[in-house]
């Protein structure tokens, strides 16, 4: 849970307003030498918010992959359909690219959305990369997306 509450000037000035409660999920990806940026997932609520309307706003001129859930949860389909459309084309363009071998592999936490099985699901162009769980109840020590690159997000974001 947060420890403190972000609330805008207006909603300040409303009597008997309770501040805004919106939640969104974005999951983040890297590979292991750091230069390769993998478009984030976006999990929110709507699928065409107020503001994106009003601004016609493309969602997918956005750096992220914008996906909706009520719940704002990333789902398996969710999940699946980010690796398929974002990630596999990314991963392989860029071993390509850089006269690698084709071959991958995808670490992923024990978090509902990475079901056993994820393999399965992968494109046909996507055989080469290997799913793999970190053992559980060790997400928070050994997450390396955890280690930096999701705290120094989350301080860009308090500045």
């Amino acid at each position: 849970m947060p420890k403190r509450t972000f609330i805008t000037e207006e909603e300040t000035l409303l009597p008997g307003h309770n501040p805004m409660k919106d939640s969104l999920i974005l999951l983040f990806c890297a590979i292991a030498s750091g230069d390769l940026k993998i478009k984030l997932l976006l999990v929110y609520h709507s699928e065409n918010p107020r503001a994106f309307k009003k601004h016609k706003v493309n969602k997918g001129q956005l750096s992220v992959l914008w996906q909706s859930n009520p719940k704002a949860w990333v789902t398996r389909l969710l999940f699946v359909k980010w690796v398929n459309a974002v990630f596999g084309p990314a991963v392989k363009k860029y071993l390509v690219d850089n006269n690698l071998p084709l071959k991958a592999m995808l670490l992923v936490d024990n978090a509902p959305a990475h079901p056993p099985g994820l393999e399965e699901d992968l494109l046909e162009d996507f055989n080469f990369i290997k799913v793999m769980f970190l053992p559980s109840n060790t997400t928070p020590l050994l997450q390396p997306m955890d280690q930096q690159v999701i705290s120094n997000f989350k301080k860009t974001l308090h500045k």
